[in-house]
């Protein structure tokens, strides 16, 4: 092995010593961010139902819509789009490409650049949504309902 190889191996040894000494992640440290700069507001949410649902997906659907508006109240803190995934699949592929979803309703929290967040799906209650958009910063300091 010549010292430059020699040297190039310990500058690595060195530096994944460096990120594993360092709170943040590997991948913050290498996309020159921290942990704290990775938070980021939810500016829209994704509701995702099903138009022509069964009774029981329907009933779960309409508790998860209801559970929704409980939290963001009227009006709503942050916007929502409402999505029916057997009519606008195409529309709902977006968000599931990149997180997803295996019940309804599925509801996505999304940034101002269109990227996914967060993910709850199935029976979700208000203190779970709730609990989500605390989550993140600008959510307007957001405690819920309670």
């Amino acid at each position: 092995m010549t010292t430059r190889s020699m040297s190039l191996v310990f500058g690595i040894v060195l530096s994944l010593a460096a990120v594993a000494c360092n709170s943040s992640s590997a991948a913050d440290v290498f996309q020159g961010t921290s942990a704290s700069a990775a938070i980021t507001k939810v500016t829209k949410i994704i509701f995702v139902g099903k138009e022509h649902a069964c009774d029981c997906t329907r009933k779960s659907v309409d508790a998860g819509w209801a559970a929704l508006q409980k939290v963001l109240g009227t009006p709503a803190k942050v916007p929502v789009e409402r999505l029916q995934i057997d009519t606008q699949g195409e529309k709902v592929m977006f968000y599931r490409q990149q997180r997803p979803m295996m019940a309804l309703p599925a509801i996505y929290f999304v940034d101002g650049k269109g990227v996914v967040l967060g993910l709850l799906q199935g029976e979700v209650s208000v203190a779970q949504i709730a609990a989500e958009l605390g989550k993140f910063e600008g959510a307007g300091g957001f405690v819920g309902p309670c």
